[in-house]
């Protein structure tokens, strides 16, 4: 990056303000008024020289008039003041269109500032920022105000719209300078930090204003103003300013000066000092003492140092503060009430006139300030002094065209530049943002660069300090005028880090531009590190000439290769290589051109042992030439018409002869596929892949690690996949590549002529193959084209022998044991199952051929070794089980991604779609399959019964007690209806369940499959306890289940994991509570409502009497863990079966007294029965033994509390008594029929109010068995 001139703002009203300044001077431009042109108003020949010169200063005038002029600009850009004579100028900064060049920064004038009862000039002029101590927004700069120092000693305060806010008379004298001190952060500690301050230059005083003071006076009279022009109220009286005023007696003119701050000296110039003045034997001090250093330029010495020790002078109060209320109060009336023009806005135009009889206020006396020393010229005189940002240094100028630097903390001069007549001097501070500075997290490292501005040449310079070169040079305008603050922005304190200056150093031209320059730190690096500057300077051209154009061309080509050929740093050249390859608009070839021309660059020469980053940007050309010649190939084979020799053949004959099978088994798969993608096809849109790829993420698949210890002579360099790259970009890699050839674009032959090229290794095209073909389900291609590609990788890599042949197959199959798209991986399976075999017989083939050539005069041939034929068919046996693996899941993924017809549906589970791999079949267990059948029952919500008669090996429908069995003619006949049925609907439940029996016997048998899907409803109700009809459900299955060991089992374990928790809380939620708990309580102590409480009660009787009901003696214990061929080395979790039988039988009394606890709970919920303890029916014995474990004994006792059963059964017989409908009268008396009712069968009572007749109503009662607590029906 070079140094440059950037224009930040432009003014478009310099015309007006040249015209308000300087109203006797006409532009050149101006129309002269008709009727002046005549032959009466030429001039002589006496006057045309006098004319002549007039004309001539005047055209100068009109282009220099700024240098008369004062000028200053807030550091933060947002007001500028231009001053001369007795007026001034106030221009705002704002946006405005720059007439297609976008929208910059401009400015307008707001006020011009003319004092009609100051009587006296402008001599300095300054626009002062202020910081914002709001909460929002603090730190930030809130509002500007003008500083004006006046010949009659006057300094006036403003805001920036023109408002007086001070007027205070310092001294007698005129102001000749005015100059501020802002905070600015140290880079080091121990440094003193630096006072905001005020201080104004007078010929012999110096008057220096506190800079905190001045804030708050400041903030309380822009506020009083406020407040004024809003009520309309009166100006109170601001506080005094707080200043130091010193006498500069000893110096014998002074035209400029610095404030240096706070400085301490050393021991050591301490007791030079003491030495000098008061001889060997005179007394030092032990502590040095802080002192202010002022500095000074001009006559008699030519620059002047003097300290002003530490609180050696109080602050003056001035008595002009008694008279600062009048005179606010007058000029704010005369403001608000003027009639002036435009651009004077009535300041004091037209106002009451003060009085001119007013006293001057008493100007107290200076405190002198004595010399410390001086740097002597008798001839030469100073004119300006500036002082450096960090304060270490100072510039002056003089009369004799020199620009001296000065070293403050010495006093001595440490450079001389000659022939700056009227020179003009400012200062840039550049701090190095490179990233590996940010990575020290250190303070950043601090430049300073002075800045030269030589009207009389018209040229501007940047200097390197102290002893450092010229690092630009800019012809500029000769009328311009250069802007240096010095400050920043007052009332910021320690408490901000961030500087806010936008304009260091400015330059402001006659016509309105203002630039600024801007300085990168690596130009004020040493000597040594200038061609590494000078080459990160074409790095820098070289990117900001690749974000100026848009599009490729000719000429772009050219310069980018005369830049980065122009670099001498091999690392900079890679780096500008990286950015040309990252340009997302140049096309491969004009890279593939750029990079040819940088590799036969360094080609050209020798390259030696040492040049280590040589070695690197050569490998990295290298590298990119082979990809980019790769990446226009692969493009190039897409742009040919497609070849008729890539297209596929379809008939099962050719691809049983391809894939070395019969065509029975090619049908067979066929079928498998048409019946999988059937039931996959959804209404959807589907999106064409795209085979396109930026060239730039093409580059970023791939990686090839250059090293210098490689060598340069290589070839062909190697070049690996990305291991972090991601599933998306290898996607898009992997159409991109293959897309085309599986389509049947182009043969793979073609292909693979481009891959060998590419120096890529075959396995990382064999895996985007894979990747790439097993992303998707909906193939429309066939087999054909996979196959040739597998084919042609195998024997590559079977030439290049990078990996061995085991390897190679383990990962295809390992890629489609994973995948979860399993036509896909069918396919590929079978593939490579037959380029697996047809490799392997080659290659014994050929062993064989040539030991019968080596051996054919001594012996025969001899036979392939046993070893050898064991890995063979080892390697055959594998891509066996996994083709009859991933047909199976062929058929499970038909029937589950199927919606079946069903008579009759039940609850659903919710479960999403089933996800199939071969992979976690694997890892799930020898159950996974019954499993996955069972959770797809429950997602599709297929009956119990229904799951029932179609796993039964028999066709039994009968489950009426009462019907007779069917004979055998009788089941040939409903055989026959039922194969009838399932032709006519083929999708229909029956028919998918029995297409799985007959494949899976075994992990498909009645039993599993019930049990199975007995626990997975119950899981699914235990997730939502409301769905009571889920544990229903579940219990509809537990009811099928045939064998009752099984049954038993089941039963039990749904007991103990699901149920026993929430029966638990029930009784003692009603023990507790002593009735039917409500809603809301139900919610918060069980998890559910009281109406599903209920409900769930009552299938926990049925839960319970399934258990008592269970034949566990008469059945044997069933095998179980059987299991299909191919997925005998399953393993993981233990099957649902095995659990099952391993568990204890349970005792009939304890499931016998904890169902007797069901029934009375449920009446409980059902009648809402109140006052009633259903725990405290039993025995403290009795009681200890419920919600334990079923398999544990019970001691029965005889002591029962009949009281309190006997009165639980007077509300159960009351409640469930009322609660009974009333019966419809007959028309006779004599034929009213008598309807019995059993109590446990009577629903919830009846909301309907009829007649209570006595007569009409009847019903049975039940007899109480209070020992046994039972009810019999009577």
């Amino acid at each position: 990056m070079t140094c440059r001139l950037s224009t930040v703002a432009v003014c478009q009203c310099m015309t007006k303000v040249k015209v308000q300044l300087f109203p006797d001077i006409v532009d050149a431009n101006d129309d002269v008024p008709l009727g002046t042109e005549g032959w009466d108003n030429w001039p002589g020949w006496g006057e045309e020289t006098d004319e002549a010169s007039k004309n001539a200063s005047k055209k100068a005038s009109q282009n220099d008039w700024l240098h008369a002029c004062l000028v200053s600009l807030s550091p933060c850009g947002d007001l500028m003041a231009i001053s001369r004579n007795d007026r001034a100028m106030l221009l705002k900064a704002k946006y405005e269109d720059q007439g297609g060049n976008g929208s910059g920064v401009g400015y307008e004038i707001i006020k011009e500032l003319y004092d009609a009862e100051e009587k006296a000039k402008i001599s300095s002029i300054m626009c002062l920022p202020l910081a914002s101590h709001n909460k929002t927004s603090y730190g930030a700069q809130d509002w500007t105000c003008v500083i004006i120092g006046f010949t009659s000693g006057y300094v006036k305060i403003y805001t920036e719209t023109g408002v007086l806010l001070l007027s205070q008379l310092l001294h007698e004298d005129p102001v000749l300078k005015l100059k501020c001190r802002t905070h600015e952060t140290h880079r080091y500690v121990g440094i003193a930090d630096q006072v905001e301050e005020l201080t104004i230059l007078y010929p012999k005083a110096l008057v220096v204003v506190d800079g905190f003071s001045l804030y708050q006076t400041l903030r309380a009279c822009r506020n009083q103003v406020a407040r004024a022009a809003a009520g309309g109220s009166e100006l109170m009286t601001p506080p005094p300013l707080a200043y130091k005023k010193w006498g500069l007696q000893e110096q014998d003119i002074v035209y400029d000066f610095v404030s240096c701050g706070v400085t301490s000296t050393n021991a050591f110039d301490q007791l030079c000092s003491s030495s000098l003045l008061g001889g060997y034997g005179a007394s030092t001090k032990t502590s040095t003492s802080a002192t202010y250093l002022y500095v000074t330029t001009g006559v008699g010495p030519y620059t002047g140092f003097f300290y002003a020790a530490e609180g050696s002078s109080q602050p003056m109060l001035s008595e002009v503060a008694l008279n600062m209320a009048s005179k606010l109060k007058t000029a704010f009336i005369n403001q608000m009430s003027s009639t002036g023009s435009k651009y004077l806005g009535g300041w004091l135009g037209q106002s009451v006139k003060p009085n001119k009889e007013e006293t001057r206020p008493k100007i107290e006396p200076p405190t002198p300030l004595h010399i410390k020393f001086g740097l002597p010229d008798l001839r030469r005189h100073g004119e300006t002094l500036s002082l450096s940002p960090n304060g270490n240094l100072a510039a002056t100028t003089d009369d004799f065209g020199r620009v001296i630097l000065i070293d403050i903390g010495r006093g001595i001069v440490v450079r001389v530049w000659k022939g700056y007549r009227d020179a003009q001097v400012g200062w840039i501070k550049v701090k190095d943002s490179s990233e590996s500075q940010r990575k020290l997290k250190k303070a950043a490292r601090v430049a300073i660069f002075l800045v030269i501005y030589a009207p009389k040449r018209g040229i501007l310079e940047v200097w390197a300090l102290q002893q450092g070169p010229k690092v630009a040079a800019f012809n500029v305008s000769k009328n311009a005028k250069l802007l240096y603050p010095g400050y920043g922005v007052l009332g910021l304190g320690s408490t901000v880090s961030e500087e806010i200056i936008t304009h260091q150093c400015s330059l402001i031209d006659a016509d309105g531009a203002i630039r600024t320059l801007i300085v990168p730190f690596h130009l004020a690096l040493s000597d040594k590190n200038s061609r590494r500057a000078r080459d990160l300077q074409l790095l820098n051209e070289l990117k900001g000439l690749l974000k100026e154009h848009k599009c490729d061309s000719c000429e772009l080509q050219q310069d980018v290769l005369s830049k980065l050929r122009a670099v001498k740093a091999a690392s900079i050249v890679q780096q500008g290589l990286e950015r040309v390859l990252s340009t997302r608009y140049l096309e491969p070839a004009t890279m593939q051109e750029i990079v040819g021309c940088i590799l036969a660059q360094i080609n050209s020469h020798e390259i030696q042992p040492g040049a280590v980053e040589e070695k690197i940007l050569h490998h990295f050309c290298q590298l990119y030439q082979q990809l980019l010649h790769t990446y226009r190939d692969v493009c190039a084979l897409k742009g040919e018409p497609p070849s008729l020799e890539a297209a596929s053949t379809g008939d099962s004959m050719s691809l049983a002869v391809l894939l070395n099978t019969t065509e029975a088994d090619v049908e067979n798969i066929e079928q498998l596929l048409s019946e999988y993608r059937a039931s996959s096809v959804r209404d959807r849109v589907r999106f064409a892949d795209a085979t396109d790829m930026e060239v730039g993420k093409f580059f970023a698949c791939f990686h090839g690690n250059p090293s210098s210890q490689d060598s340069v002579n290589v070839e062909r360099l190697t070049i690996r996949l990305n291991g972090e790259l991601q599933d998306d970009k290898r996607l898009s890699l992997g159409a991109f590549l293959f897309g085309p050839v599986l389509a049947g674009n182009y043969s793979s032959s073609k292909l693979l002529v481009v891959l060998k090229a590419s120096g890529i290794l075959p396995e990382n095209f064999f895996s985007l193959l894979l990747h790439y073909w097993l992303s998707k389900d909906d193939w429309q291609v066939g087999a054909t084209n996979l196959y040739s590609m597998v084919k042609d990788l195998s024997i590559w890599q079977g030439e290049n022998k990078t990996n061995d042949s085991a390897t190679w197959w383990q990962t295809m199959r390992t890629r489609c044991s994973v995948s979860t798209c399993i036509s896909s991986a069918s396919i590929a399976a079978l593939v490579g199952q037959s380029v697996s075999a047809l490799l392997n017989c080659n290659g014994h083939s050929s062993e064989q051929s040539e030991c019968e050539k080596s051996d054919a005069a001594e012996k025969p041939s001899e036979k392939i070794s046993e070893s050898e034929w064991l890995d063979l068919s080892s390697d055959a046996e594998q891509w066996r089980y996994l083709v009859q693996q991933l047909q199976d899941l062929l058929l499970l993924g038909s029937v589950f991604k199927s919606q079946p017809v069903m008579e009759e549906s039940a609850e659903k589970t919710g479960f999403g779609d089933i996800l199939l791999s071969v992979d976690s079949m694997l890892f799930g267990g020898r159950g996974a399959i019954t499993d996955l059948v069972a959770r797809w029952i429950g997602k599709v919500g297929i009956t119990a019964k229904a799951v029932s008669m179609a796993l039964r090996s028999d066709i039994d429908l009968s489950i009426d007690s009462d019907e007779a069995m069917h004979t055998d003619e009788s089941l040939d006949e409903l055989a026959g209806k039922s194969a009838a049925d399932d032709d006519m609907h083929v999708n229909t439940c029956k028919a998918q369940l029995r297409k799985l029996v007959m494949h899976f016997p075994h992990s498909v048998s009645h039993d599993s499959v019930l049990s199975n899907c007995c626990w997975e409803y119950a899981v699914c109700w235990n997730k939502d306890p409301e769905m009571v009809g889920l544990l229903q459900q579940s219990l509809q299955f537990l009811k099928l289940i045939k064998n009752g060991i099984l049954q038993h089992g089941v039963a039990a374990m749904l007991w103990h994991t699901f149920v026993l928790q929430k029966f638990e809380a029930t009784a003692r939620l009603m023990e507790k509570v002593k009735k039917s708990p409500k809603a809301s309580l139900c919610r918060k102590e069980i998890g559910m409502t009281d109406t599903a409480l209920r409900d769930m009660m009552a299938q926990c009787c049925s839960l319970l009497d399934i258990i008592m009901q269970a034949d566990v003696e008469a059945e044997e214990i069933p095998v179980y863990g059987v299991i299909e061929e191919p997925w005998m080395s399953c393993q993981g979790p233990v099957p649902l079966v095995e659990l099952v039988i391993d568990q204890r039988l349970c005792y009939y009394a304890p499931v016998s007294l904890h169902y007797q606890l069901a029934v009375v709970l449920h009446a409980i919920l059902t009648y809402t029965l109140k006052s009633v303890k259903p725990l405290s029916l039993y025995h403290a014995k009795e009681a200890s033994c419920f919600f334990k474990d079923l398999q544990s004994l019970l001691v029965l006792v005889t002591n029962v509390n009949i009281g309190a059963r006997t009165e639980f059964l007077k509300k159960l017989i009351t409640a469930a008594v009322t609660a009974l409908p009333l019966p419809v009268s007959s028309t006779s008396v004599g034929s009213e029929q008598v309807e019995s009712y059993d109590v446990t069968d009577v629903g919830t009572p009846s909301t309907s109010t009829t007649d209570n007749t006595s007569g009409n109503l009847f019903a049975t009662f039940a007899v109480f068995d209070k020992e046994n607590f039972t009810f019999v029906t009577c």
